[in-house]
């Protein structure tokens, strides 16, 4: 059976990230990727695994004719028996190319809860508007898809209301990781990775996120005098790129802890950040399924993270450290506590990562998706 991936780009995000890890990992389908826009970074990961890649490099933030008519091409070259679309752009024209060709079973993912009503606080008029006609549009076209995988059940519920789509077209499986990858490291490439990042602390924060104000590193930053004022010798790393960094290097100044913070931009090394790493930090306001947390999970990192339903999806109060979302001062409070306790806390670390694999191991998730995809095929 050949599954023809549409996506956005294949530059690194999480959704990209995973549906990459997936396609890898799949024994009886053969999966193709198209990739709609420019961004090409796991482009030679798949190529080296023998996966067929198609680079439209569409000019612009949309060109959906021009978009719409080269993926008619290969849609016409592959003959593919299932399209599966994953980001906003490429599932409205997988949907466009539905009209075009009404025979295709169609598949879509829900990797986020695009329509959170935080999303929609302290925007302006203007800017509210057109993401509720962003939505509604959505809405509107999702008629077209057959089935959804959504890669959480929290994003299950949330996507099929605000989109009314019924929750028997949804099927939850979770993002998966190669739990291979994070072991410890030797110490000799722990004291290289350190000097290659100016690192002498005793007391690592790590935080790998994109770098957009949901993500929460802005109270993270709030947090740090207090956190300083405890464990002056400490650094918090965030792994992750984005429009938001100008304004946290900014705060970072304003509160004098910028000798304190390194944004490391878009890193592949994370499993060997997270292995340095003495606390994994994670205070977003919402998510998909958080892969970064999952990576945390599997490098039996002792965790700090907010109590938002996509987080306690992946963990629990025997696995980590939870705290109120916004709260910056109960966050201080937990990585304060963490790094006191670091040693008597390990054990959270060992059921974090018993949890992970249980959950998410990348060859069980693999297997979840093929086998989701005969039952689909047998259905039509």
């Amino acid at each position: 059976m050949k599954i023809l991936y549409i996506i956005d780009t294949i530059q690194g995000s999480g959704a990209e990230r995973s549906l990459t890890e997936i396609a890898l990992h799949l024994k009886r389908h053969t999966p193709v990727f198209v990739h709609v826009y420019e961004g090409d970074m796991l482009v030679p990961l798949l190529e080296k695994s023998g996966i067929k890649v198609y680079s439209l490099n569409i000019p612009g933030p949309r060109n959906f004719d021009k978009a719409l008519e080269e993926l008619a091409k290969v849609y016409e070259k592959e003959q593919p028996d299932i399209i599966h679309t994953t980001l906003f752009k490429s599932d409205i024209l997988g949907r466009n190319l539905k009209s075009k060709y009404p025979n295709m079973l169609l598949v879509s993912s829900f990797v986020n809860n695009s329509y959170n009503k935080l999303r929609f606080k302290n925007q302006g008029f203007v800017h509210n508007v057109k993401l509720r006609l962003v939505q509604l549009f959505d809405a509107y076209t999702s008629r077209k898809v057959d089935f959804f995988i959504s890669n959480s059940e929290t994003i299950k519920q949330a996507k099929s209301r605000a989109t009314w789509v019924d929750e028997n077209k949804v099927q939850v499986i979770f993002r998966g990781r190669d739990i291979g990858k994070f072991e410890p490291i030797e110490d000799q490439s722990a004291k290289e990775l350190k000097e290659s990042l100016g690192i002498k602390s005793e007391n690592i924060l790590l935080n790998v996120s994109r770098l957009i104000e949901r993500k929460g590193q802005m109270d993270l930053i709030n947090a740090l005098p207090l956190i300083l004022k405890q464990f002056p010798n400490s650094i918090l790393l965030i792994a992750g790129h984005g429009n938001y960094e100008t304004q946290l290097k900014k705060r970072a100044m304003e509160l004098g802890v910028d000798r304190n913070l390194k944004i490391l931009g878009r890193r592949t090394d994370v499993p060997q950040l997270l292995a340095i790493a003495h606390v994994f930090v994670y205070p977003s306001y919402f998510e998909g399924l958080p892969g970064a947390l999952i990576e945390a999970m599997l490098a039996k990192k002792l965790i700090v993270c907010s109590n938002i339903p996509e987080n306690m999806e992946c963990v629990n109060s025997d696995s980590a450290l939870i705290f109120e979302r916004g709260e910056e001062t109960e966050l201080a409070e937990k990585v304060i506590y963490a790094l006191r306790e670091k040693e008597n806390l390990a054990q959270l670390g060992e059921n974090a990562r018993r949890m992970a694999i249980e959950k998410f191991d990348i060859r069980k998730i693999a297997k979840q998706y093929e086998d989701y995809y005969y039952k689909i095929m047998e259905k039509s």
